[in-house]
């Protein structure tokens, strides 16, 4: 039973030793491609919502204030100031929508 014992956690943390070292490769791999793309200055907050609007845009849709809220989990006023932030950085740009003058639809720039 002992022995049963002692190769389960054996078996695991082999797994997780894999698992620490492949998200470590990740999070430098991540790193390298926000280095090389001139982003590695942001704080967290502008990379949660610059993410979201590249995954918007990803699926050729146009993208909203609400659509960064629901994707990034920030509330609006975050958004709304982290945006405003990346704008003055030229990294996305707002336009006011033409069919709802309370709305801006946002690109990235980059």
């Amino acid at each position: 039973m002992i022995l049963v014992l002692f190769m389960c956690l054996n078996s695991t943390y082999k797994i997780m030793k894999t698992f620490k070292k492949d998200l470590m490769d990740a999070i430098n791999l991540l790193a390298d491609i926000e280095s090389r793309l001139q982003i590695n200055f942001l704080i967290p907050n502008e990379k949660a919502v610059l993410y979201s609007i590249v995954m918007k845009e990803n699926q050729n849709q146009k993208c909203i204030i609400s659509d960064v809220i629901a994707m990034s989990k920030l509330s609006r006023s975050t958004v709304f100031k982290t945006l405003k932030m990346l704008q003055s950085k030229n990294l996305i740009s707002l336009h006011q929508s033409k069919t709802d003058k309370r709305e801006f639809n946002i690109q990235v720039e980059v």
